[in-house]
């Protein structure tokens, strides 16, 4: 799973203070899963000003999942990295980010699996992509996704907020994952763009459900910081 952080792609006025990297990093945690994400956006032109974009990710994890071959449970890590070239454009509180390049992942399972896939060492492509828009300064919309090469990997995110409390937004937001023949959606609520002096943090809490039949409360912390 790739978790990225909403409050990344929020929108800035140009001027003095315009900022060329984006430092962020994050946890997941899921009955059946914790994993920890970071990396950066460099944008040389500046992050408000947009053009062009490199996304450098990392990202790992512990997961649980029933194997129908061996009858019993597997514990699977996983360890990710990609580095993703782009183009940032960004508007009147609009800012779309597209990204495409090559990711690597390796796949480690306890007991061995034979009948799982992925497994063991990949490397493919990956395309990506953050929507984030303010139709006015008290609300907000995001969307990002990716996909990669590797048996299809994906994932999707969607959340609107408003800033009931200043200075955050709050709102409720759902997601999915996929792998091969795994499954999971989430619905929930965010808290995005809460700040303390230059770090931005943003949470999410809600249910989740997979093609296991599996249920349980999710919980998404991240923060960011720009330079």
């Amino acid at each position: 799973m790739m978790v990225l952080c909403a409050a990344a792609a929020q929108a800035g006025s140009d001027g003095p203070n315009n900022p060329s990297f984006l430092l962020f990093a994050g946890t997941d945690l899921w009955r059946d899963g914790a994993f920890v994400d970071g990396g950066m956006l460099w944008s040389p032109a500046g992050l408000n000003t947009g053009g062009f974009t490199l996304k450098i990710l990392l990202n790992g994890g512990l997961y649980t999942y029933p194997s129908g071959g061996l009858r019993m449970d597997v514990d699977g890590t996983l360890v990710s990295a990609a580095a993703l070239p782009g183009w940032r454009t960004t508007r009147d509180g609009f800012t779309i980010d597209l990204y495409a390049g090559p990711v690597v992942q390796d796949y480690r399972l306890t007991p061995y699996d034979p009948g799982s896939r992925p497994r063991g060492l990949y490397g493919g492509a990956q395309v990506a992509g953050d929507v984030w828009y303010q139709p006015s300064p008290a609300t907000m919309i995001a969307l990002d996704g990716s996909i990669a090469s590797i048996e299809l990997i994906g994932s999707a995110r969607a959340a609107i907020g408003w800033k009931v409390f200043e200075p955050f937004f709050v709102g409720p937001e759902t997601q999915a994952f996929w792998c091969t023949d795994y499954r999971q959606l989430r619905l929930g609520a965010h808290v995005t763009g809460y700040r303390i002096d230059a770090l931005e943090w943003s949470a999410a809490g809600g249910w989740a459900a997979d093609s296991f039949g599996r249920g349980g409360l999710y919980l998404r912390l991240g923060v960011n910081a720009r330079y």
